[in-house]
């Protein structure tokens, strides 16, 4: 079933959230009342990709149509294309301005339209492709802060806008990925901005709030700041090298090291590593996979046939998540949006899962640290709700608030093929 963008549109709609370790396609609808409801819901362990990016084409779809197949078995209809959500092709954030002067003194749609037009035509990288064009606030000659400038009076109209890009070449290979399932791609969004829309309240993005997303190739930071994303950057460590750092470390399989941080994973605020072995030490600080001699008091836990302390595991897992929250810090500070990222952090994602994640990463990045909750939708198992699945439902979200003659939503929506369906785009378009 072709999905629709009409706003309130009684037609089923899917998102297909791509992360390193998992996929997990999620099929809603609006229904009578007008309520955001998850029909059914399909997840599935991700196959080559690494740190966000598609490194085997042949698995990543081979994972793809599972997943995609799992949903629409569980919501017992077929669908012929998907909103994807994705953290990888190194996403960024862009402030710009455009103008235009008003060939009539009243400002009309297509004007608002025409502004926008020039917004998405902009000269960016050839090697990036625009995902997100959100317009932050109008101006009508010397009037700033407009909201919405339709039938107000002016000789010029202007827009500061944010602009978030990928590289072309990772959203062209997840296209083809796609296209070998016989589904086409509606639209990107990046996952940190679906995050938010599903764990930020109103108020919470109005005053000013940002969204830490620790997946598993990948972590993201997006900032809110009076309703609007004005932020978004992304760094290629996630999950995965916590669980790699563990196999290195402990000498375990690679299996057993995800099990042990999804079982046992946690960071607690004793340092384990002072009475820890002279190996141990070592092999933390190098992150070596030396076979060492783990010991066995206190409070233990099994890993192949080793017995370990558990505190010896948060050390192991410590410096992987310092690194994450300094890289990402460090970027906003480039970026000038050290400030603007305001004393509230809200934590998703796999990685958010952890024991005590909350108050080392407060300590870290001396702010205020939550851990999300992702509401806004209906029919949802209590599994589903988990932060894990934070960008999923955010996505469900954005694209049920999505009216179909959007103009900013238009210039990031992906081009129909055939010339059929481009001339009936442009009708959609024009008229």
């Amino acid at each position: 079933m072709k999905i629709s963008r009409r706003r309130n549109s009684r037609r089923p709609f899917a998102v297909l959230d791509i992360g390193s370790s998992k996929i997990c396609c999620m099929i809603g609808e609006i229904d009578k009342l007008g309520t955001l409801t998850l029909l059914g819901q399909g997840t599935h362990a991700s196959a080559g990709m690494r740190s966000g990016e598609v490194t085997v084409l042949s698995e990543f779809s081979d994972a793809i149509g599972h997943c995609v197949q799992s949903a629409e078995r569980a919501a017992g209809l077929a669908i012929a294309s998907v909103s994807v959500v994705l953290p990888g092709g190194s996403p960024r954030s862009a402030f710009g301005t455009q103008s235009i002067t008003l060939s009539d003194s009243t400002v009309n749609p297509r004007d608002v339209r025409r502004l926008l037009d020039r917004c998405g035509a902009q000269d960016i990288d050839p090697a990036l492709q625009l995902m997100q064009l959100h317009p932050l606030h109008y101006s009508l000659d010397e009037m700033r802060g407009i909201a919405d400038p339709t039938g107000m009076r002016g000789r010029t109209l202007s827009v500061d806008f944010l602009t978030v890009c990928a590289t072309r070449t990772s959203l062209t290979n997840i296209i083809e990925a796609l296209a070998m399932n016989h589904l086409g791609a509606e639209r990107f969004i990046h996952a940190g901005y679906a995050a938010g829309l599903a764990c930020l309240g109103d108020e919470e993005r109005e005053l000013g709030s940002t969204v830490i997303d620790l997946g598993g190739g990948t972590s993201s930071a997006a900032i809110f700041m009076d309703g609007k994303l004005i932020y978004i950057d992304t760094v290629p460590v996630g999950g995965q090298h916590v669980s790699t750092d563990i196999a290195r470390i402990l000498s375990t399989p690679l299996g057993e090291a995800e099990r042990l941080k999804a079982v046992h994973g946690s960071i607690t605020p004793v340092d384990a590593m002072a009475s820890a072995p002279s190996s141990v030490r070592q092999a933390v600080e190098l992150g070596r996979s030396d076979n060492i001699t783990l010991p066995g008091l206190g409070d233990v836990i099994e890993a192949g046939g080793k017995t370990i302390e558990r505190s010896l595991l948060s050390a192991v897992i410590k410096p992987r998540i310092e690194e994450i929250i300094e890289l990402l810090m460090d970027r906003m500070r480039a970026g000038r949006m050290e400030y603007a990222a305001g004393n509230r952090f809200v934590l998703t994602g796999g990685g958010s899962q952890m024991t005590g994640i909350a108050d080392f990463c407060a300590q870290l990045a001396s702010r205020n640290v939550i851990l999300g909750q992702p509401a806004g939708i209906s029919n949802l198992a209590v599994e589903e709700t988990s932060r894990s699945s934070a960008a999923a439902i955010g996505a469900l979200i954005h694209v049920s608030r999505l009216s179909e003659d959007d103009p900013a939503e238009r210039q990031t929506r992906t081009l129909p093929h055939g010339p059929m369906e481009r001339l009936g785009a442009w009708f959609r378009d024009n008229l």
